[in-house]
C-alpha cells in the first residue's frame, strides 16, 4: 500500500515492470564535457543522420573501447 492506502503499482506503461527489473540492464545517465568544435561536429552529425547525441556517443565510445581491447 502507498501512503494514500492504494495498492502498490507493479510497473507502468513504457517502463520495465518492477517484476522484471532485475532481468534488464538500465541505461546510466552521465554528464560529459566537450570542446565547442567537437560538440558542433556532433550536433551536425546527429542532425544529418537523424540520431540522438546519446546514440552517437554510445557508438563512438563502444568502437574506441573495442580498439583498445575492452
Amino acid at each position: 500500500m502507498d501512503v494514500y492506502g492504494n495498492p502498490e503499482r507493479r510497473g507502468s506503461s513504457g517502463r520495465v515492470p518492477d517484476s522484471k527489473r532485475q532481468e534488464h540492464k538500465l541505461f546510466q545517465r552521465v554528464n560529459i564535457t566537450l570542446d565547442p568544435d567537437t560538440y558542433e561536429r556532433l550536433e551536425r552529425f546527429c542532425a544529418d543522420q537523424e540520431r540522438a547525441r546519446s546514440w552517437a556517443i554510445q557508438k563512438a565510445v563502444s568502437e574506441w573501447l573495442k580498439q583498445q581491447g575492452y
